[in-house]
């Protein structure tokens, strides 16, 4: 009886708290029109501010750390997917702005599609590491009561909940928290890590379902601390959701541990759409509805959502930021609300945290307009490309082919997923590219690939294949990877962090280190 009045009463609490939620999220809707209205005349004031006129030229360079820096600043390291990681320092201020850009969407999410729970599981990192997602999760104490209902996640912050997730694994801890909170709404900022959860819960329940088993048959076990942490997140129904997964031999649905959830929102721009085909299999429509995540780099928000319609726009309006937009490089700046449709663009920024017209590499295509503003679709980064010997391969080519080689053995997709590096072995060994099959042992690979990716690559790129004619570039090479390997190799031998730097490409300019 006890227990069911828990689960009731943190129920009770989560209602309030979603009712809130929605007088707060239509308040921020009519807010966000405003501002939508006066858009021009703030980023005329913005530019007054930063001191842009015509005479101020566009960098790719990011101002230095140590100009930036100060007490309570922290430095955020980029992905480095497209060379080295760069250094973003993020003050307290800066921190608490990027964060208020994310709960502005959320709110005004919240409000628009009528969530019917919206409390809300973010899949961020459970170890601190230096990228920007950890950063904005990172607890500096331990969060309150009605914080937990509302943000059950929290909770995986407080040291008990750590050390089980050290005896028994992140997934582990993830599904119990999950399935005692019930949320309706998940978050992650790359589809890939809520695949990966879904397909490790499914690939290995036993290890999976280890702790709630724990906790349901012998919870004297579970230190006090955590009993206390785990009893502030019930929800109704949680005993008996606990006890069929304790109980199951195989592994179970979502839609079983977590039957509330509803909407899930993530990436969905890029070369990740094999991830959203694995969610699409795992969450599928309409039971779930997903919600594509705005555009934002480590070094600047780039765009913000709009839920005015069923779907969802992404508008160059972020607080505090001055968008400006290259159609090609050398020519001239172009302001948001003079784009064409169906053109892309690579985005230029200035902010009040020092960024003066910084070249993001980010390209978009314009959708159309909706509220005088461009509708802007990532589209990729702009310079990803090799060229050892004067092939300039492309990040275009490489996904082009790959899509080409997908297509040809569509069980490629299945629980694995390809990438290509520039190698250079050395010795005599000419240099050449690398095809990683991530998620899948070499057995199971079909025959033949590397030498059909070569001869793909050949036809997209004639100096390629002139140059592999010649004798001058080797012959494509194949390694089989499993998700951990493969990520020290995308972040240059650093510790891999798959939670929050995590990105998925077709092509990873960087060498591939024997």
């Amino acid at each position: 009886m006890r227990a069911a009045l828990r689960g009731l009463a943190n129920d009770a609490g989560r209602f309030a708290i979603a009712a809130l939620l929605r007088l707060a999220g239509w308040a921020v809707v009519l807010r966000h029109r405003v501002r939508l209205s006066f858009h021009p005349l703030r980023e005329r004031r913005l530019r007054r501010r930063f001191g842009i006129d015509a005479s101020t030229a566009v960098t790719r360079d990011l101002p230095k750390v140590e100009a930036e820096g100060g007490a309570g600043t922290s430095v955020a390291l980029t992905s480095g997917t497209a060379g080295e990681p760069k250094r973003v320092p993020y003050s307290r201020r800066r921190l608490a702005a990027t964060r208020a850009v994310f709960v502005d969407g959320m709110l005004r999410l919240i409000a628009a599609r009528r969530v019917r729970r919206p409390s809300l599981y973010v899949f961020g990192a459970l170890d601190p590491d230096r990228s920007l997602s950890s950063l904005l999760v990172r607890e500096r104490r331990a969060p309150a009561w009605f914080v937990l209902l509302q943000a059950p996640y929290r909770a995986q912050s407080d040291p008990a909940l750590l050390e089980l997730k050290e005896r028994y694994g992140a997934c582990a801890l993830r599904l119990l928290v999950l399935t005692l909170a019930n949320p309706g709404m998940l978050y992650a900022t790359n589809p890939s890590t809520l695949s990966a959860f879904l397909e490790e819960v499914e690939g290995d329940w036993g290890a999976a379902a280890a702790l709630v088993r724990r906790v349901v048959r012998d919870p004297q076990r579970v230190a006090p601390g955590a009993r206390r942490i785990l009893r502030r997140l019930a929800s109704r129904g949680w005993r008996d959701r606990l006890a069929r997964v304790a109980e199951s031999a195989s592994p179970l649905p979502i839609t079983a541990w977590n039957p509330a959830c509803t909407t899930y929102v993530c990436w969905t721009g890029g070369a990740v759409t094999p991830f959203l085909e694995r969610l699409d299999r795992r969450l599928p429509a309409p039971r779930f509805r997903r919600e594509p995540m705005y555009s934002m780099s480590t070094e600047t928000v780039a765009t913000i959502p709009d839920y005015r319609r069923a779907e969802t726009a992404f508008l160059p309006a972020a607080p505090g930021v001055v968008h400006e937009f290259v159609a090609e490089p050398g020519t001239g700046l172009v302001n948001s609300r003079d784009l064409v449709p169906g053109r892309t663009y690579e985005m230029v920024v200035s902010h009040r945290f020092g960024l003066r017209r910084y070249a993001t590499g980010d390209r978009f295509r314009v959708a159309r307009f909706v509220g005088g503003l461009p509708d802007l679709r990532f589209v990729g980064r702009r310079g990803l490309g090799w060229s050892f010997t004067g092939e300039k391969l492309t990040a275009e080519q490489v996904g082009q082919a790959l899509r080409t080689l997908e297509a040809e053995h569509p069980g490629l997709r299945e629980g694995r997923w390809l990438a290509l590096f520039p190698s250079n072995p050395g010795g005599a060994a000419l240099p050449c590219y690398r095809l990683a099959a991530v998620g899948g042992d070499s057995p199971g690979l079909p025959g033949g690939l590397p030498e059909r990716l070569d001869e793909l690559l050949g036809e997209l790129n004639v100096e390629y294949r002139a140059k592999r004619a010649g004798g001058r570039l080797g012959e494509v090479r194949l390694s089989a990877l499993d998700r951990a390997q493969f990520l020290r190799r995308a972040t240059g031998g650093g510790p891999a962090h798959p939670d929050s730097q995590f990105k998925f490409q077709p092509f990873y300019p960087r060498l591939w280190e024997e």
